[in-house]
């Protein structure tokens, strides 16, 4: 009863994040853009977390009724892809075409039955639109630019590479958990000053994102 217990939380910790997909919806629409963005880095940390603590803690056991695969899909299609994807067309002016192809693209990544290879890596562009929307804001991109950028990574949502997972990819994993620190922090203080960001601060970050894209293609080309 105990472990069950535990298991029934850490669906419901996972759960929880399509609530702040809704909040984060109800600040974009009340044209909070700086707030939706932190509550769309909130949901994204929840959802670093809840996969290995449903592992750790046996969930598929404890509770096989509940698909913990196809729950964290359904709250991260609304956090990672319809919220960010709605911040870009209300914020930055991003077409309407622009904005179906990256809800399409995305939606057939998440569904494709090897969405996640055997070997621990996401099969094509991991539907990373809150990191992408967050530097826009933060760089103050236009709407061409972002344009631009949102549809290249959906077309690298079906391209043939192999992006690391971080808590997962075992290749060079201490490597990339040990650079994952100082990022951490950068994006916590970017999150707090957010306009206000020293510029230096938000080119620095720029490390891993650079990093994390470089050695999903050296890896990819190795496996």
């Amino acid at each position: 009863m105990y472990r069950k217990s535990i298991a029934a939380a850490i669906h419901l910790l996972t759960a929880s994040g399509v609530i702040l997909g809704f909040w984060g919806l109800l600040l974009i629409v009340q044209g909070e853009a700086g707030a939706a963005i932190r509550v769309l880095a909130f949901a994204a940390i929840i959802d670093f977390f809840d996969g290995t603590l449903a592992r750790k803690a046996g969930v598929k056991e404890h509770l096989p009724a509940i698909d913990g695969g196809l729950l964290d899909n359904l709250v991260d299609y609304v956090t990672w892809v319809l919220a960010p994807v709605f911040w870009a067309w209300s914020f930055l002016d991003i077409s309407f075409l622009v904005c179906g192809i990256v809800l399409i693209t995305s939606l057939f990544g998440f569904s494709h039955a090897h969405a996640k290879t055997t070997d621990h890596y996401f099969r094509g562009f991991p539907s990373y639109w809150n990191f992408l929307i967050f530097y826009f804001f933060l760089f103050n991109f236009g709407t061409f630019t972002s344009s631009a950028i949102l549809l290249l990574c959906s077309v690298l949502v079906f391209a043939p590479l192999k992006f690391v997972y971080p808590s997962r990819t075992k290749k060079l994993q201490k490597t990339t958990l040990l650079l994952s620190v100082p990022y951490t922090f950068m994006i916590f203080a970017m999150l707090y000053l957010l306009e206000e960001t020293p510029l230096w601060l938000s080119l620095s970050s720029l490390y891993y994102p650079v990093y994390y894209f470089v050695i999903s293609a050296i890896l990819t080309k190795d496996t």
